[in-house]
């Protein structure tokens, strides 16, 4: 009986592993269609001087796929072309992507209260 128990999860396991798979190709392919649509966007946005309005909103757009290395290649161009024209704008952004994508890069600065933000929100 044990054994039989043992097989069901090891196939309940298997299931669950065919499924997500599935569900990480299709976030890779957005990912990838990510890349392909916003790449000219960042381009143009970096060949003239977009409004702050302009570049929030495309860095808003952009945000949820910058823990792929490509879209973040792209926001990192955006940001230093725009970090003398906005730099409250751009300084607010890398701080919101470090929080997201790389906190232990806060830990010991003087940024580091943005780390337990959500904690004191859920009083």
């Amino acid at each position: 009986m044990n054994t039989t128990r043992r097989n069901d999860n090891m196939d309940d396991y298997d299931s669950l592993l065919k499924s997500m798979n599935g569900i990480v190709e299709q976030m890779q392919g957005l990912v990838n269609m990510a890349v392909v649509e916003y790449t000219p966007l960042m381009n143009d946005i970096c060949s003239r001087k977009a409004s702050q309005n302009e570049v929030g909103l495309l860095f808003d757009y952009i945000f949820s796929f910058l823990g792929d290395e490509r879209m973040l290649q792209l926001f990192k161009h955006v940001c230093r072309h725009y970090f003398y024209t906005y730099p409250g704008l751009i300084h607010s952004y890398i701080l919101d992507y470090r929080k997201e994508y790389d906190p232990e890069s806060l830990k010991g600065t003087e940024y580091e209260y943005l780390l337990n933000e959500n904690e004191e929100l859920d009083i």
